[in-house]
């Protein structure tokens, strides 16, 4: 029997609410929604105005007659920290308490300010002792009880919480993967309004996620402070032409020093851990995908096939909606939603 599930994910600017209808691997997208945050409302993730929060959602939900009352929630927050430790094999209830008792001997935060959970992403043998890799998440507080909170008031029931980079293992993994033509290795870049996330999804797991400090604000705050501001819904093809290139010189030094500088350090680190496998595709995400000229710029110098996600295999839509145009926002909630 199909399932109704609603998956919601705050950022700064946006809340994104996605309600699908789950039915073995197909995702039915049945409503969504993409509401613009009011600025003092929301901090790097944290909730600083709750009820403001809730009543943008509440009138959208009652406006739409969304139906479901579980939920799935992705977390964006530039100050949850993620770290690949490397330990002699244990039980996964030790693990657990070695990290209510001693946090940080793994992770650099103070004892009770984290929400702290793990995933064992792989084990091998050394030196006759086997050894495992744990991938451990810490959320603060301060992001994780206002959500809470927040579900609570909305009178949902919480399923799970996951991190943008866990989610999308589960759209370009190896495990129930929603892009088919997914390569083995591969990048993907999510251009936010403040930041920018690179995750690398390599043999089906996400193995690591940088936040580059540059996103949509500084880009658009350099086109709107250009001495050349014109309307292009006011233009004819030819000058429409002309000025998307004068775009894309304008803000290319800036994706070049913010964006491909840090993508070619982390490509260098990914490397040099991973045994020179070789990343065989980028893909965009995110609004980042609406930048003149991005695409390509980032295949001519890394090199790598690079392409906006546009389709998913196992996703469908209720006929009643157009989410084409939209997709490219909710990857996330729709990679959070296909792991249940």
């Amino acid at each position: 029997m199909a399932k109704r599930i609603m998956g919601i994910e705050l950022g700064n600017h946006t809340i994104k609410l996605l309600e699908v209808t789950k039915k073995a691997a197909t995702l039915k997208v049945e409503k969504f929604a993409l509401l613009e945050i009011p600025k003092e409302a929301m901090e790097n993730g944290i909730i600083t105005d709750r009820e403001a929060i809730c009543q943008m959602i509440r009138e959208e939900k009652a406006l739409q007659r969304f139906k479901a009352k579980k939920v799935v929630v992705v977390i964006q927050n530039n100050g949850t920290i993620i770290r690949h430790v490397v330990m002699d094999k244990k039980p996964e209830k030790l693990v657990r308490e070695l990290l209510a008792i001693k946090p940080e001997e793994y992770l650099p935060i103070e004892q009770g300010h984290y929400q702290i959970d793990f995933k064992v992403v792989r084990e091998w043998e050394e030196e006759g002792q086997t050894k495992m890799e744990v991938l451990l998440v810490a959320a603060p507080n301060s992001v994780i009880l206002p959500m809470m909170d927040m579900i609570e008031n909305l009178k949902l029931e919480p399923i799970s919480m996951t991190i943008p980079s866990e989610a999308l293992a589960k759209v370009f993994g190896m495990s129930n993967r929603m892009v088919h033509d997914t390569e083995e290795d591969v990048l993907i870049l999510d251009i936010g309004g403040k930041s920018t996330t690179a995750t690398i999804i390599a043999s089906g797991q996400a193995v690591l996620t940088r936040m580059i400090e540059f996103g949509m604000e500084v880009i658009n705050e350099t086109i709107n402070s250009s001495f050349i501001r014109l309307d292009a819904s006011t233009m004819d093809q030819e000058s429409k032409k002309e000025y998307d290139l004068y775009i894309e010189e304008l803000i290319k030094p800036q994706i070049e020093y913010s964006i491909i500088a840090e993508l070619e350090r982390i490509l260098q680190f990914y490397y040099s851990r991973f045994e020179n496998r070789p990343i065989k595709k980028v893909y965009l995400i995110g609004g980042g995908t609406r930048i003149k000229g991005l695409r390509r710029y980032i295949k001519e110098t890394l090199n790598i096939p690079t392409q906006v996600v546009k389709e998913f295999s196992t996703v469908i839509e209720s006929p009643d909606i157009d989410f084409a145009s939209s997709r490219v926002f909710f990857v996330n909630l729709l990679g959070a939603l296909n792991s249940l």
